[in-house]
């Protein structure tokens, strides 16, 4: 398993034209996690509108 010390030896070692191309794909990496799916909703006019559904999937 890689530690974080082991990580950051590496890049201590690395070359600095290098380390922006790092800083890139650890951002990158980052940024994924944090956009969430959007559900989308719907009205269908119809008995489920104006009820909670789990309220009454519970009944």
């Amino acid at each position: 398993m890689v530690t974080k010390e082991r990580v950051k030896r590496k890049i201590d070692h690395m070359p600095n034209d290098l380390l922006e191309k790092v800083y890139k794909y650890i951002n990158e990496l980052t940024s994924r996690n944090k956009t969430k799916k959007k559900f989308r909703t719907y009205k269908l006019d119809g008995q489920f509108d104006n009820i909670n559904i789990r309220q009454r999937a519970y009944e």
